[in-house]
């Protein structure tokens, strides 16, 4: 997220998340489609840049646990260095759900990711020290097990 969260309401309605499936399915009609990633990333640098030269908050949704793989994409999409030229702080949002909850809702799913690699990837999943060494300079982590504060 750039922007200040402080000033942002907890939902984000209002506030839609740039991401790269949305981008690719916009192209190609297919969210999957890895061959629209760099359409769609020169998409999400324009919808990017629009609203945070207006100082709006931005979410960019982005669910890659690899950390070499973040950080390309952190260097490649600038999102660090766009939040720093624009003067705006770079939040990173972390869901701290047990494996249960996210096998729970991979059943749901009409793509299902398969159980061996849903587990490998909830093993990689960044804390909040990894991802403040990447450079984003808050971490709000979501835990569902806790009950919710108003």
């Amino acid at each position: 997220m750039l922007g200040h969260p402080e000033r942002t309401p907890t939902r984000h309605a209002s506030t839609p998340a740039r991401s790269a499936s949305t981008r690719r399915s916009n192209r190609e009609d297919n969210a999957a489609d890895q061959s629209a990633t760099p359409t769609a990333a020169q998409i999400q640098n324009l919808l990017l840049d629009a609203r945070l030269v207006r100082g709006l908050t931005t979410v960019v949704d982005s669910t890659n646990v690899l950390p070499h793989v973040r950080a390309g994409l952190l260097a490649r999409a600038g999102l660090l260095a766009r939040a720093r030229y624009y003067q705006r702080p770079a939040v990173a949002v972390l869901f701290d759900l047990p494996l249960d909850i996210c096998q729970a809702r991979n059943t749901a799913r009409a793509r299902q990711v398969p159980p061996d690699v849903l587990r490998e990837l909830h093993q990689m999943t960044p804390t909040a020290e990894q991802l403040a060494a990447e450079g984003f300079i808050s971490i709000r982590t979501v835990d569902l097990c806790e009950p919710a504060r108003r």
